[in-house]
């Protein structure tokens, strides 16, 4: 969610009780919970978050699953469908700097 840039890790996490009853705040969850955050839901953003919220509540899904879960699942979904159509990331430098 654009509003508490949050990682997608921290939506993943995301889950029903996290959210306020008049979704007026959300908590995002971090591994380890060391940066978890408590964030203020624009107006603009109330209907769209109270209606993810009822779609998790309607939907079939395992106990524990996040509010944002089906999302995610379908997006890597369409990801992996459509990888060979993605732009090739060129590196000015070798990609082994980038991680130890």
């Amino acid at each position: 969610m654009a509003f508490t840039r949050s990682s997608l890790g921290g939506l993943r996490w995301t889950r029903d009780l996290d959210i306020t009853g008049d979704v007026s705040a959300i908590k995002t969850h971090e591994p380890g919970h060391k940066r978890c955050g408590l964030h203020d839901v624009p107006a603009w953003a109330r209907p769209l978050l109270a209606g993810a919220r009822a779609h998790h509540r309607l939907a079939t899904h395992p106990t524990g699953d996040g509010v944002f879960t089906p999302v995610m699942i379908a997006e890597a979904r369409h990801l992996r469908a459509h990888a060979e159509r993605l732009p090739q990331l060129t590196l000015a430098v070798p990609g082994s700097i980038l991680a130890p």
